[in-house]
């Protein structure tokens, strides 16, 4: 039997609902409104201290100021007052350096440069094909003992190796050591930058080092599994220590050359995922899997993109870590360009690679962990086959 309510009752119920819908919204908008009111009070207060300083020292600093040095660094404070280590300004200067990097475009000679503190020189640890280190005759394992006449010490050798990677000069004299013999040579810069070196060890054993991931690298390190395969080579050893330049994007393009699609867990290589644990990017697969057993050495200093690549590959069962544990930087950063030309690096979203949880702050540790003496990880580049452990302990387990 059907039950009617009267008119009174029915008003009420109307009113009462009326009534919590107010309540609900005006408590929404009271809390809305009391972080607006927040925010704008502490960016009141922030803009409040830049004007008493800067009236300060307008109304009493003796020297001239200079404006554009004193706006490129008030942005630069800004930005490392956040404290993310991942987060920085760039002026237009730096920012443009940047962008030809990471299209994989560089202004130096071509060649890895590491400092020697034993021998107090500076040593070519690698050296891109057809650049113009490389077609002047320098090669790996040569020494740079003079770069514009200047000889290399413990005192000048930083500035002498940014004069060979910047771009100051459209030319650079050097002085180097090859077989014995000391050359001085004139050298120019700029080339298109080998961010992937590779070799075959005892005829089966394929060695990739990966130095970082910038737009360029994806189709050399194609080109590096391309020679293994014709080569028969069947197992490989990925060198990763020690890279921590490049984006997410450029590695995922690395991966989608070895990994097959992406089925499982997020179903991406990558997702980046906001404060909010909103996904506003994924990274997929569409390529077939590479047949080749590997290991990748890892170290403190494999950061970002190349923890990402690491991890991925051991998500889908293909590589084993060797090294020590990775830097920890699991975070995505994007660019944001500014009206004086440069640009802020800002660290927006959280990597969640295929499988594996997010490992900001943690690092990777490796299945098979061999460490190494501070000696040792700042020699990295000049040890000797023989003497790196790491390598040695992945040739080890290859053998096996």
């Amino acid at each position: 039997m059907n039950k009617k309510i009267s008119l009174g009752l029915a008003l009420a119920i109307v009113f009462l609902a009326i009534a919590l819908t107010v309540t609900i919204t005006m408590t929404v908008a009271m809390h809305t409104y009391n972080n607006l009111i927040k925010d704008v009070s502490d960016r009141a207060g922030m803009y409040s201290s830049i004007s008493e300083v800067d009236d300060i020292v307008r109304e009493n600093y003796m020297g001239e100021l200079n404006e554009n040095l004193l706006n490129s660094l008030t942005v630069e404070g800004y930005v490392n007052g956040i404290g993310d280590r991942y987060s920085y300004y760039m002026d237009a200067e730096a920012y443009s350096t940047y962008r030809q990097t990471e299209k994989g475009e560089k202004r130096g000679i071509g060649i890895i440069a590491v400092y020697d503190n034993k021998n107090n020189n500076i040593f070519v640890s690698e050296v891109s094909k057809d650049s113009p280190a490389d077609l002047q005759g320098i090669s790996k394992g040569d020494v740079i003992t003079e770069v514009d006449g200047e000889k290399v010490s413990a005192s000048n050798y930083s500035k002498l190796i940014d004069n060979l990677d910047g771009d100051r000069l459209a030319e650079v004299k050097v002085t180097f050591t090859h077989d014995d013999t000391s050359k001085t040579i004139s050298v120019s810069k700029g080339y298109s930058a080998q961010t992937v070196y590779y070799s075959v060890k005892n005829d089966n054993v394929g060695y990739i080092k990966i130095t970082a991931f910038y737009g360029t690298t994806a189709a050399q390190l194609e080109k590096a599994i391309d020679n293994m395969t014709d080569k028969g080579v069947s197992s490989l050893i990925i060198d990763l220590r020690n890279n921590s330049d490049g984006n997410i994007e450029f590695a995922a393009e690395c991966l989608d050359i070895i990994v097959p699609i992406a089925t499982e867990g997020t179903g991406a290589l990558a997702t980046a995922v906001d404060a909010d644990g909103e996904t506003i990017r994924t990274y997929t697969s569409d390529a077939d899997s590479k047949a080749f057993t590997t290991y990748i050495l890892v170290n403190m200093n494999t950061a970002g993109a190349a923890e990402l690549f690491a991890c991925d590959l051991r998500d889908f069962g293909m590589a084993t870590l060797v090294g020590t544990t990775t830097a920890g930087n699991g975070t995505m950063q994007e660019i944001f360009e500014l009206s004086n030309g440069g640009a802020v690096i800002l660290t927006t979203a959280k990597i969640l690679p295929y499988k594996s949880g997010n490992y900001n702050g943690t690092g990777l540790t490796p299945d098979t962990v061999v460490d190494m003496t501070v000696e040792e990880n700042e020699r990295l580049e000049i040890l000797s086959e023989s003497e790196d452990t790491q390598y040695q302990k992945a040739m080890e387990l290859i053998s096996k």
